[in-house]
């Protein structure tokens, strides 16, 4: 086995251990995912009952709904303060929020976290995809795979910038290009080799 085919076989290698991986992430995530919206819709259901069980539990000390830094409580749902001029020209959601106004905030909450893990598990399965080709073409540098690089950190940048802001999502846009600058490099190279031999 010349020394090229060694390295392939590594790259393959460790291509299969990571769409492994990615694929425990992956049903990691969607795990998350499926209890999150069941948590949010469960408190949102939940209504005035929620409110009632997070109102006596504060007063037994249990639960803390403070912004406080090292809380003693067993439970801590911390979202700040609650704000008391929430409207909605819907008169259901309204009226929703006059009677139980914790369980929609928190509800809610839980609910646009789970939309996070939606993008989560969208990323982690195009990461898995990107293994995948370069386990199947057993080169890195092709075509197909630099495109699927380019869509796996182009939708990172997005995420970031929707999640974490501006900075790192510019970061991001720099890494993408940086990535993508190397992969041209890298499949001239191996377009090269290919020639000569």
């Amino acid at each position: 086995m010349n020394e090229e085919s060694v390295k392939i076989a590594k790259i393959k290698k460790s291509c299969h251990a990571g769409k492994i991986a990615a694929n425990i992430f992956l049903a990691l995530a969607i795990f998350m995912l499926a209890v999150g919206i069941w948590g949010g819709v469960k408190v949102l259901v939940m209504g005035k009952e929620f409110d009632d069980m997070v109102t006596s539990g504060r007063f037994a000390g249990v639960v803390s709904t403070n912004d406080e830094i090292g809380s003693a409580s067993a439970v801590n749902i911390n979202l700040g303060s609650i704000p008391l001029d929430i409207h909605s020209d819907i008169p259901a959601v309204q009226a929703a929020i006059d009677d139980h106004p914790m369980s929609v905030v928190y509800g809610t909450y839980i609910l646009s976290m789970s939309f996070i893990m939606v993008a989560v598990v969208a990323l982690i399965f195009l990461v898995r995809s990107v293994f995948a080709i370069i386990e199947k073409e057993g080169n890195p540098f092709t075509v197909t795979v630099k495109k699927r690089i380019k869509t796996v950190l182009i939708a990172t940048s997005v995420v970031l910038f929707l999640t974490s802001g501006t900075g790192p999502a510019i970061l991001g846009i720099l890494v993408t290009i940086a990535v993508n600058a190397i992969l041209d490099y890298g499949i001239t190279l191996q377009t090269q080799a290919d020639e000569t031999l």
